[in-house]
């Protein structure tokens, strides 16, 4: 029985103590070769923006947007409190991009296809925990809010719909053209949401990314003919390369 006992206590230290090793090297508490760190990122992205357009217009009998490409180009600044966390920020400038199908009438077979494109300045605000030997290799979880403004945004569609010509019944394409912001745009500058995802850094230099921005705020301008509040958000899947100097 003695025996048994002195044969469970070991095991239980041997565990509990390859546990601790374990966490250590999971979780370096080590203090930062670096308190600041810049870094380089570039990449792509795909993103989306939803609407409410089919609730608040109500000739609009359906609506389907689609993921778009665009890139992504900046610089990222980590603020190291210790090895395991930081405080992750820094500067991106990003193309947005979207199509958007109504079918506005089935009756007369109305139609829009078209495209959004806009510019963004991007900077994100996150906490990032990671894991892993500061030396080697990290895996690092990042979460927190962004803030961006927009310019230099287009909208190009095309309405489709049938009439009589002179050649009889066909169907017509009337193209259209107009500013994303500005006074004569449909969509607001400013934008603010969440953004998180994952990153690995190896060897304290290359990093390779991919992060979800979702926007809480309606960057939609409210329009006369709507019979409710319209409501827009941006959306996007951003992968992303880089290095840290």
């Amino acid at each position: 029985m003695k025996k048994l006992l002195t044969s469970t206590v070991a095991v239980i230290t041997l565990f509990t103590a390859t546990l601790t090793s374990q966490a250590q090297t999971l979780i370096d508490h080590g203090t930062p070769a670096k308190v600041v760190q810049a870094g380089i990122r570039v990449g792509f992205n795909t993103s989306n923006l939803t609407t409410n357009y089919d609730e608040a217009f109500p000739q609009i009998a359906w609506n389907h947007t689609q993921w778009k490409p665009g890139f992504t180009i900046g610089a990222a600044v980590d603020i190291n409190l210790k090895n395991f966390l930081a405080i992750q920020s820094g500067v991106y400038f990003k193309s947005r991009n979207s199509d958007f199908h109504y079918l506005l009438n089935e009756n007369t077979l109305q139609a829009i296809d078209g495209h959004w494109g806009a510019y963004y300045f991007e900077i994100p605000l996150l906490l990032s925990f990671r894991l892993g030997v500061a030396e080697l290799a990290q895996a690092q979880i990042d979460l927190g809010p962004y803030f961006a403004t927009g310019f230099g945004g287009k909208c190009k569609y095309t309405l489709f719909q049938s009439e009589y010509t002179d050649n009889g019944h066909e169907v017509v394409a009337y193209e259209s053209k107009g500013d994303y912001f500005g006074d004569k745009g449909f969509a607001k500058r400013s934008d603010w949401g969440l953004k998180f995802g994952l990153g690995f850094l190896v060897m304290q230099h290359y990093y390779i990314g991919a992060h979800y921005n979702f926007s809480c705020k309606n960057i939609l301008k409210n329009d006369p003919e709507a019979i409710k509040q319209v409501n827009g958000h941006n959306k996007a899947w951003t992968f992303t390369l880089g290095y840290n100097f």
